[in-house]
C-alpha cells in the first residue's frame, strides 16, 4: 500500500504541474511535448501537494467526516490530489477544452512526459514518496478501516517499554534468503507463502529445494523426477517413467528393446514366424553380454551398435 500510494503521489504532482501551466502552455510557441516549464513549477508545487494532502488526511477525523472515506486508503488519496490538481485548474482551459478535444489529449501527454521525466532525473526519489505515504497512513488516518496500520495508542512509557514488541504492524524483514521486502509481522505469513525467493521441497518430490520462482523451470527441465518417455518410444515401447529412472528402466526392459530391435530386420508379413528364432538369438545374446554393454546402452542407437558388436564377435568377425 505504501508504495501504491507513493506511485499516486507522482502522477498527482505532475497533474497538478501541468494543469498550473496549459493556460500558458496552449498560448505559447513551444513545443507541445516540451515539459520543462512544467519541471519548474514542480518544485514549489511539490510543498503545495504534500502540506494539502497532510492537512486533509489530518482533518478527517475532526471534520467527522470519515464515515464518507473509502476503505481503500489508495481512493481517498486519488481524491485528494484530484482535488489539489483542480485548484491549480485555469478556469479558462477548462472552457476552453469543452471545445477543444485535442487539449485533453496534450494535457494527458504532458502529464506522462512529465512523470517520466520527473522518474528518470529521481526529482523525487521513490525512497521520499514512501516516507511521506507511510506517514500519511500513520497519522494522516487515510487508512480509515485500520487495516494497514495500528490504531492503538499507548502511552509514552508503556512503548518504552514494550518497545512495539507485541504490535501486528510492526515491520518485519523477510527471512528469505535475498528478499529484501519488509512487511508488517501482520502479514509476514503472506508474504511468506507467495516470497518469490522461498526455498522449498521439489513439487515432484526430488531431493532438492528450489526457490519458488524457478519451480516450474525446475520441474520441467533438470528435476530428475521429471517423466520422460522410454527412449525405445519410436520401436513401440511407451513407458514413461522419472528420468532418474532411465537406467533401471532400460535394465528391466532389456530384453523387450532387443526384441523390438531384432525385429525391424525382419519383414512385418514374416515376423511371425521368426519369433522363436529372434527368442533364441535374445538368450544367447544376454548370455554372451559377459561386459554388459546391452544393458549399459540408454538409447536405440548405442543399443544398435551394442548388439552390433556383439553379434560380429559372436560370428568371429574381428
Amino acid at each position: 500500500m505504501v508504495h501504491r500510494l507513493a506511485q499516486l503521489l507522482l502522477s498527482g504532482l505532475a497533474t497538478a504541474c501541468v494543469d498550473s501551466t496549459t493556460f500558458s502552455f496552449f498560448f505559447s510557441l513551444a513545443s507541445a511535448r516540451d515539459s520543462s516549464s512544467s519541471s519548474v513549477v514542480a518544485v514549489e508545487t511539490r510543498k503545495e501537494l504534500v502540506d494539502y494532502i497532510t492537512h486533509r488526511s489530518t482533518s478527517i477525523i475532526l471534520d467527522n467526516t470519515e464515515e464518507t472515506m473509502s476503505m481503500d486508503p489508495s481512493e481517498n488519496l486519488s481524491i485528494f490530489l484530484d482535488d489539489f490538481a483542480s485548484t491549480k485548474r485555469n478556469v479558462v482551459v477548462g472552457w476552453l477544452g469543452l471545445g477543444l478535444p485535442y487539449l485533453s489529449d496534450s494535457r494527458d501527454d504532458r502529464i506522462d512526459d512529465l512523470v517520466q521525466e520527473m522518474e528518470t532525473t529521481r526529482f523525487w526519489p521513490i525512497h521520499a514518496r514512501e516516507a511521506i505515504a507511510r506517514s500519511l497512513l500513520l497519522v494522516g488516518n487515510l487508512d480509515v478501516s485500520g487495516r494497514f496500520h495500528c490504531r492503538e495508542k499507548l502511552e509514552r512509557k508503556a512503548a518504552d517499554a514494550d518497545g512495539h514488541v507485541d504490535c501486528s504492524f510492526r515491520p518485519v524483514r523477510c527471512q528469505n534468503q535475498g528478499c529484501r521486502a519488509e512487511v508488517s509481522a501482520l502479514r509476514a505469513h503472506e508474504h511468506d507463502e507467495v516470497c518469490p525467493l522461498k526455498l522449498l521441497p521439489c513439487e515432484q518430490h526430488c531431493e532438492l529445494s528450489v526457490i519458488r520462482s524457478q519451480m516450474d523451470r525446475h520441474c520441467i527441465t533438470s528435476c530428475p523426477m521429471k517423466l520422460t518417455n522410454c527412449p525405445f518410444y519410436q520401436l513401440g515401447c511407451e513407458s514413461a517413467f522419472p528420468s532418474c529412472n532411465l537406467e533401471s528402466h532400460c535394465a528391466q526392459f532389456l530384453q523387450s528393446h532387443l526384441r523390438k530391435i531384432l525385429l525391424t530386420h525382419v519383414p512385418v508379413s514374416d515376423r511371425h514366424d521368426h519369433l522363436d528364432l529372434v527368442e533364441k538369438r535374445l538368450l544367447l545374446l544376454e548370455k554372451c553380454d559377459s561386459h554388459a554393454t546391452l544393458r549399459k546402452a540408454l538409447d536405440v542407437r548405442s543399443l544398435t551398435k551394442a548388439l552390433a558388436e556383439l553379434e560380429k564377435s559372436l560370428n568371429g568377425q574381428p
